[in-house]
């Protein structure tokens, strides 16, 4: 079970980021990595934060937040251990989780409004990764 919710965006993301940690369950921990202001910043290293967090804590998943989300995914995504995935609707969040097992959610805050947003952070949460075995051996080889 998911406990712990590390998050952190861009200047480009930082009010969808506020807004999503202020809506937030009050029974999950949500560990906030920054950025703190809509001053320009460079988004790998607010992604490298929250991936550090994810691959320490077992029972947590991590939200990205930048202009595209496609930044905060590539920068994700050079972790070993970390799947992100860029999502911009809650079927996606779900299957990417299910399918993927995905740890790391992307969100673009010029894709998806805060509602969309809110959505997408609480489908990704509350999906579990399926464990058929045509999806374990597809992780395994993402592995290699």
């Amino acid at each position: 079970m998911i406990t712990k919710v590390a998050i952190a965006s861009d200047h480009k993301g930082y009010a969808l980021k506020e807004y999503i940690v202020n809506n937030f369950d009050k029974q999950m921990t949500v560990m906030d990595f920054g950025t703190n202001s809509k001053e320009s910043c460079d988004f790998p290293d607010f992604a490298s934060k929250v991936c550090e967090f994810v691959l320490e804590n077992d029972d947590s998943r991590g939200i990205l937040i930048c202009g595209s989300g496609v930044g905060m995914s590539i920068a994700a995504n050079k972790f070993a251990g970390i799947r992100a995935a860029n999502v911009s609707d809650e079927l996606t969040a779900v299957q990417s989780v299910e399918h993927n097992d995905v740890n790391i959610l992307s969100l673009g805050s010029d894709n998806v409004d805060r509602e969309l947003a809110m959505n997408i952070v609480i489908s990704f949460l509350n999906s579990n990764f399926s464990e058929e075995e045509r999806y374990q051996r597809r992780i395994n080889k993402l592995a290699n």
